[in-house]
């Protein structure tokens, strides 16, 4: 039996067009992200560059009991870097001091 030839030999010889096709062929149309929604109560907003290339990052701050809490409370920390089109592209998760001296 012949074996059925793939219409596609690879990603390195193609345009960014054919590739872009073959993406949304295989993926479907291209999703829309929106920034997200957050209460300034809980996080931080920080429009400067981030250390992985985003646009922005937001802080969210969370108590013991990991319950969404204000900057001075928190236990937790969750920053998640952001690109200028709101595609969450990495995230940072961290412990305050009083978290850290919570066995001590």
């Amino acid at each position: 039996m012949a074996k059925k030839k793939s219409k596609y030999l690879g990603v390195e010889p193609m345009t960014d067009k054919e590739f872009e096709v073959l993406t949304r062929e295989i993926a479907g149309p291209r999703v829309d992200f929106h920034e997200p929604q957050c209460d300034p109560r809980y996080t931080e907003r920080h429009d400067n560059p981030t250390p992985s290339g985003g646009d922005y990052s937001v802080a969210f701050y969370y108590d013991e009991d990991h319950n969404p809490c204000t900057r001075e409370v928190a236990w937790y920390i969750n920053i998640v870097e952001y690109t200028a089109c709101g595609a969450r592209i990495n995230e940072h998760y961290g412990m305050t001091d009083r978290a850290s001296c919570k066995d001590s």
